[in-house]
Order: C-alpha cells, then sequence, then structure tokens
C-alpha cells in the first residue's frame, strides 16, 4: 500500500479533486495520473533536451544557416535506412 504526506493544502485540493472527477475513486485518479504521465512525459524531456542544446549552441558560438542545412540531410540520410 501507498502512503504519502501532503501539505494540508495540496491533499485538500487532491481530495476535492477526487470527489469531483472521480466519484471518490482515489484508485482511478491515480490510474489516471499515472497514464497522463506515461503519455506526457516525453514532452518534459524534449523540452529539458532543447534547452540543453540551445545552451550549447550558445556556447559554441552559435548556429548558422550551413549547419542547419547539413543537420537536416544527415537526418534524412539516417531516417531513410531501414533499422537493422
Amino acid at each position: 500500500m501507498l502512503s504519502i504526506e501532503l501539505p494540508t493544502d495540496v491533499e485538500k485540493h487532491f481530495v476535492d479533486m477526487i470527489k469531483r472527477s472521480y466519484n471518490g475513486n482515489v484508485k482511478s485518479a491515480i490510474v489516471s495520473l499515472m497514464k497522463m504521465h506515461d503519455k506526457y512525459r516525453w514532452k518534459a524531456q524534449l523540452a529539458d533536451d532543447v534547452n540543453s542544446i540551445r545552451k550549447e549552441v550558445r556556447r559554441k558560438g552559435g548556429i548558422h544557416s550551413k549547419d542547419i542545412e547539413n543537420a537536416i540531410k544527415n537526418y534524412r540520410k539516417n531516417k531513410a535506412k531501414p533499422d537493422a
């Protein structure tokens, strides 16, 4: 069994949400949260990756249109190869 300590205001908000949106079914609310996490966590990872790449590009002095063209060509060439 899972047990967590939440701040009082967060716990009240959570309980109210479960009552309104899940007819009081805690298990259903947790399953929904897990499904949403599985479905959308890639977006947070993508945002982190993009920010990391931006920082590295700035550190190296920027990026030029020729670099972008080469990256696109390389991506398309690699994407055309069948997975081994």
